[in-house]
């Protein structure tokens, strides 16, 4: 038998899905069953997670290496793995898609329903991960230009698309792309209602976190085009860590550092910087409506 213990111990929802479809790719592989401790997003899938039974004899083997390799397990033997296991090369892929990570309906029919107008057309899914990976000294650091070149050069239609954006950090988004149109900002939805409704996008433009990548992962076709940036880590994090392996070779490699923008979109930038502009005003206005509101009271004046 193999688990993971540290399940919601290591990391945040990406994460964990990648140690439970590897666990349990691996389990299948090597002829073991597989069992692992309460999750607490299991509800929202159809699969019946075997739960580890209390006093096993588990041998704790850990993750030699970031990239793929052949994990020495005995038959006769129960393992408790540790690692990242961040590669679909340990998956069962078909078991993992159709059976594993299946949402229930009772989820994601009235959650789609509910958001009807965002298929309402063609879609394009922007994942954005800002949060710890700001200045973070491990991982590869996209600027919004990333997300904004892939979307010319990959998608020439995109003006005639949905662009559905998910985020930690929205108001970003908003900040860079809310003079778009066709742009929809996926706010105050719970990362599982974030991984639902982008798992039924068409094409996806993601940044280098776990939670981008299972997006679109979950909701990659035969002709589903992913767009993904030149590196996941940097520094002596991308020495120490053979990343290779974690995102598959048929995505798209985007390095936006290579390109320039179209003179011909200096239109769709005046627009942005005017819209820039009025967010920049109607802030100012706000905080000096405050300041002089409170103004009597500093002073010390009575009503």
């Amino acid at each position: 038998m193999l688990t993971f213990s540290k399940l919601e111990k290591k990391g945040n929802l990406g994460n964990q899905l990648f140690h439970l479809a590897s666990t349990i790719g691996i389990a299948r592989d090597k002829g073991h069953t597989y069992s692992f401790p309460e999750w607490k997003y299991e509800k929202f899938f159809d699969f019946n997670f075997p739960r580890t039974p209390e006093n096993v004899n588990l041998k704790y083997i850990k993750e030699k290496q970031f990239h793929v390799y052949e994990w020495d397990l005995k038959q006769d033997s129960d393992y408790d793995l540790e690692g990242w296991l961040q590669s679909e090369q340990y998956f069962d892929i078909p078991y993992t898609r159709e059976v594993v990570f299946k949402f229930k309906d009772e989820f994601i029919n009235p959650l789609l329903k509910q958001n009807s107008s965002l298929f309402d057309r063609k879609t394009i899914l922007i994942s954005v991960r800002r949060g710890d990976f700001i200045h973070h000294p491990f991982y590869f650091q996209l600027s919004y230009r990333f997300y904004f070149t892939a979307l010319l050069e990959y998608f020439p239609d995109w003006e005639e698309r949905n662009l559905i954006f998910i985020s930690d950090d929205i108001a970003y988004c908003k900040y860079h792309f809310g003079h778009f149109e066709n742009a929809y900002f996926l706010e105050g939805f719970s990362p599982m209602e974030q991984l639902a409704i982008g798992s039924r996008c068409d094409d996806y433009i993601i940044s280098n976190s776990t939670f981008s990548w299972w997006v679109a992962w979950l909701g990659e076709k035969e002709d589903t085009r992913i767009v993904r940036p030149l590196s996941k880590f940097r520094g002596k994090k991308s020495t120490l860590s053979n990343e290779k392996d974690f995102f598959p070779d048929r995505w798209i490699i985007h390095d936006h550092r290579r390109k320039n923008i179209p003179s011909r979109y200096s239109k769709l930038y005046i627009k942005a910087n005017t819209y820039l502009f009025g967010k920049f005003i109607y802030n100012k206005l706000r905080g000096m409506k405050y300041r002089i509101i409170r103004l009597p009271k500093k002073l010390g004046w009575s009503s």
